[in-house]
């Protein structure tokens, strides 16, 4: 079993200040600046990490660098305090060294409090060696004058941190764990080197996916913001958007999944599901994690091939000319493009298709005399459709055997209850409202038994995470039978209407 032990990189406590400048009173990894567990963790813990850290690096066993590369030696423990990074930066050009920094955390406050001989940013929650202070100040996007931080309330341990660390960690207990904390992807730290090359194609860091069955590890690229114009930025996914992309619940490590299938295999992940399951949602998070473009195609009967692949048009002084399509524009950019309900378009929408999930990927156009695209490097395509077997889905083509094999498949189930409480607790917090239990618990209990109604075919409707969300955030504002009416009642014909609501009204005075 690979572990840190072993590996060259690893600096002893001892050799820590030599080679950084300063020591943080536990071993580190020379490569990228990873302290190695914490003052008071445990042989089990230390090994646990050693193990997990040297599973996930892409440069285990590598020789020793010979001096400290700065721009890879993340030196992060903990997740940023989210109130620091919502505040208002002041006078942030006052700044000149961290420790005038209003979101420094004095070293002897993160002794006794976190376990390192070390200072701290609040807003990284990376340690800050007292030789570093000057360099790490200039250009820093989250410096803010005034007093230092008295305390360390706010921040809490990357997983790998944390007490009783076992390794490998089950995404829904994870979840849990660091919900509210998450490290934004503009600022997440590499997992392996950036290559020149990669650099230059705009890649700024790596991100490690472990699969929390096998273990196995693949990388996704994270790319700088400044690599895009302004068109491009608005479509980038960022924390605090109105989809909130930040909130996405990985419960069946569905990112893992299609990262394996982008990174490794080359393949055309097609995510499957009745509606809400939050099949859109995945390729919009995988986005964010990549600060990559997102680019949504709803495909629907009246979907023209024109728009998608492109036309020839006229324009005064330049004569007859071919306007790419849009989907053809994303097709040769870096940016998460997903197809939404492919199956809902006319034929030859989705015979445009086809060349694009086959080993070839390249888009062709017959229109234009059989012009081929090929797609870039770091464009990742994905598919969302609901299932045509089921009656619900009223309007969808059946797909032909050889596009089913072109594709790999996903199937996305509604998440375990208490997972789903989360997720609708976590919605309408954005919305300024902390939902009483008594409310949420109404709440699953009349989508239990919608569900059960809708499995047998009582309600011809679906019932999963979108209808949740839209009846916990109006019940709010409206009583319960008024709310359910809006979500979905009325629009049902008038028998099945008071059957659903039946169901409510028995569990209001239950």
């Amino acid at each position: 079993m690979p572990s840190c032990m072993t590996c060259p990189s690893r600096l002893e406590t001892s050799e820590v200040a030599s080679f950084f400048g300063k020591g943080v009173g536990v071993p580190v990894c020379a490569r990228f600046g990873k302290p190695i567990g914490r003052l008071n963790s445990s042989p089990q813990e230390l090994d646990n990490i050693t193990k997990h850290f040297a599973k996930t690096c892409g440069m285990y066993g590598e020789p020793r660098p010979g001096t400290a590369n700065w721009s890879k030696a993340g030196f992060r423990v903990m997740l940023p305090d989210p109130d620091v990074l919502a505040a208002t930066k002041v006078n942030p050009e006052l700044v000149s060294s961290c420790s005038m920094c209003h979101n420094f955390v004095r070293e002897d406050i993160v002794a006794n409090e976190v376990g390192y001989s070390s200072g701290m940013c609040s807003a990284k929650g990376k340690l800050l060696m007292s030789t570093r202070h000057t360099l790490e100040a200039r250009n820093c996007e989250d410096r803010s004058f005034g007093p230092v931080r008295t305390n360390t309330n706010g921040l809490t341990f990357l997983p790998e941190y944390e007490d009783n660390f076992t390794g490998g960690q089950d995404p829904v207990r994870q979840y849990f764990r660091t919900k509210g904390n998450l490290v934004d992807p503009t600022v997440y730290e590499t997992d392996k080197p950036v290559s020149d090359e990669e650099s230059e194609a705009g890649i700024r860091a790596w991100r490690a996916v472990t699969d929390t069955e096998t273990d196995n590890t693949v990388y996704l690229p994270v790319f700088r913001l400044d690599f895009f114009d302004a068109d491009e930025l608005k479509k980038i996914p960022r924390t605090g958007d109105d989809e909130h992309p930040e909130d996405y619940v990985d419960h069946n490590n569905f990112v893992y999944t299609v990262a394996a299938l982008w990174m490794e295999l080359d393949e055309t992940p097609a995510a499957w599901g009745e509606s809400g399951t939050g099949k859109t949602e995945l390729f919009r998070h995988m986005a964010w994690l990549m600060c990559l473009p997102f680019e949504r195609f709803n495909i629907t009967a009246s979907s023209e091939l024109d728009d998608l692949a492109g036309k020839v048009m006229y324009e005064q002084g330049k004569g007859t000319i071919y306007h790419l399509g849009r989907v053809t524009k994303a097709w040769i950019k870096p940016c998460v493009m997903v197809i939404d309900e492919p199956t809902a378009g006319q034929p030859d929408v989705w015979q445009f298709f086809r060349p694009m999930t086959d080993n070839s990927k390249e888009l062709v156009l017959d229109m234009l005399d059989g012009d081929t695209y090929p797609r870039d490097d770091y464009c990742f395509l994905g598919m969302s459709m609901n299932p045509v077997w089921d009656m619900r889905n009223v309007g969808l083509q059946q797909i032909s055997d050889p596009d089913a094999n072109r594709l790999l498949h996903i199937w996305m189930e509604i998440p375990d209850e208490a997972l789903e409480k989360e997720i609708i607790k976590k919605r309408v917090s954005h919305d300024g409202w902390e939902i009483p239990d008594e409310t949420l618990d109404f709440v699953m209990a009349v989508a239990k038994e919608i569900r059960e109604l809708c499995d047998v075919g009582t309600l011809d409707i679906t019932w999963a995470i979108r209808p949740q969300l839209k009846v916990a955030r109006s019940l709010r504002w409206f009583d319960p039978i008024r709310t359910y009416r809006l979500a979905v009642a009325d629009y049902l014909e008038p028998a099945k209407q008071e059957i659903l609501l039946a169901v409510v009204r028995a569990h209001m005075t239950g």
